[in-house]
């Protein structure tokens, strides 16, 4: 059975939730965390849309301040759509968001608990012009990204839950202004969507169907 997995490409910007000293400029897709000198956190901003399907976020570095440790950071959060609404408070720094990934100097934050290293670039030596991201497949694979170079997978299987899945990135210490130079995603068709809902809802193999369901959609449902 043929299927399209991705609905067409949808292109996004900053969100208008972020942190409390963050200002957005340029048609939402510059960040910038004011009076950078004098404060380091409540940098958090978020992509405008949930990511799904196949998604790349990439922000350019474009200006920095001197005299704090650490710097960028990025990464996603999975929450639940009735919590993520205006009200919502960003975290003063990253890591300390739950349900999420973090890429954060040369760490992987799993959660608040978990840490781990990752990947062959330290964040904190980004200098303006450099580029970082994320780039999810439509399977669930994460992948940080360091001016076109991928540091490799650093979580599976993200969109596992119901929660929605939002992109991030945090200026943070030295890290004062991002714009966005390549944000889209290709959100999962309906088809899709309902093909996930079903298989959740499975508790046995597939292949245990067969005489309950027609051949073509048990074709369809093992296809993954």
């Amino acid at each position: 059975m043929s299927n399209q997995c991705s609905a067409p490409e949808k292109q996004f910007t900053f969100h208008r939730i972020h942190g409390a000293r963050i200002k957005l400029s340029n048609h939402s897709r510059t960040a910038t965390r004011l009076e950078a000198a004098k404060f380091y956190d409540n940098g958090v901003v978020y992509t405008s849309l949930p990511l799904s399907g196949n998604a790349k976020f990439i922000v350019e570095a474009q200006e920095l301040a001197i005299g704090w440790s650490g710097s960028f950071k990025i990464g996603v959060i999975m929450i639940a759509a009735e919590e993520f609404k205006d009200g919502f408070q960003p975290p003063r720094y990253s890591p300390a968001m739950p349900h999420s990934w973090v890429w954060s100097s040369l760490s992987l934050h799993v959660g608040q608990d978990l840490k781990i290293s990752y990947g062959n670039c330290n964040l904190e030596d980004i200098t303006k012009g450099d580029k970082l991201g994320l780039e999810i497949t439509s399977d669930g694979t994460l992948h940080f990204i360091i001016n076109g170079k991928s540091q490799g997978a650093a979580a599976l299987n993200v969109y596992s839950t119901d929660k929605l899945v939002y992109g991030f990135v945090d200026h943070y210490g030295q890290a004062v202004t991002s714009s966005i130079v390549q944000a889209f995603v290709n959100p999962f068709s309906l088809q899709h969507l309902c093909k996930i809902s079903i298989l959740q809802g499975i508790t046995s193999n597939v292949s245990k169907l067969e005489p309950y369901l027609p051949t073509p959609l048990i074709a369809y449902l093992a296809d993954t």
